[in-house]
């Protein structure tokens, strides 16, 4: 009879190891705030057109936040449509109208007041009216460097 000995590959156990790490490291960098700079002053909303909710939106398209992305990055809606954010990820992320530019290793946001979430929390929403065509690009706050997306108004 012979006895089938199994070999375990200790470069295989550290690299899941290493995934882990990273992905817990990554998970938690979502509810903390980054160290980026901000080119200007506080953006304004309006309470017509913005609201953190936890109630999706009558009508119109959805944006998931979900593994500190947009998902999708690039939607095209009619104008007069209502788009809901929906906050998937732990911590906290936010929609902010503007541009992020990078220079190097960092990420300058440029805020351009049209809207902006807030800090949005796991499981809740962020609804915006789209009324104006256009081309809309926004950020997160909080992971400018990485999370952006575009809106086409038509």
């Amino acid at each position: 009879m012979s006895t089938k000995h199994r070999h375990r590959n200790p470069l295989r156990r550290s690299a899941v190891v290493l995934a882990t790490v990273g992905l817990a490291l990554v998970l938690a960098a979502c509810g903390s705030s980054s160290g980026s700079k901000s080119s200007g002053g506080t953006s304004a909303t309006t309470a017509e057109s913005t609201s953190p909710t936890s109630a999706p939106a009558a009508s119109g398209d959805s944006v998931n936040i979900k593994l500190i992305a947009y998902k999708p990055a690039q939607l095209t809606v009619a104008a007069g449509t209502t788009v809901t954010w929906k906050q998937m990820d732990p911590g906290v992320h936010t929609v902010t109208s503007g541009t992020v530019t990078q220079d190097g290793g960092t990420a300058t946001i440029h805020p351009d007041g049209k809207f902006d979430s807030g800090e949005i929390a796991t499981g809740k929403t962020f609804t915006h009216t789209f009324d104006t065509p256009g081309t809309y690009t926004y950020f997160c706050r909080i992971h400018p460097a990485t999370m952006q997306a575009t809106i086409t108004v038509t």
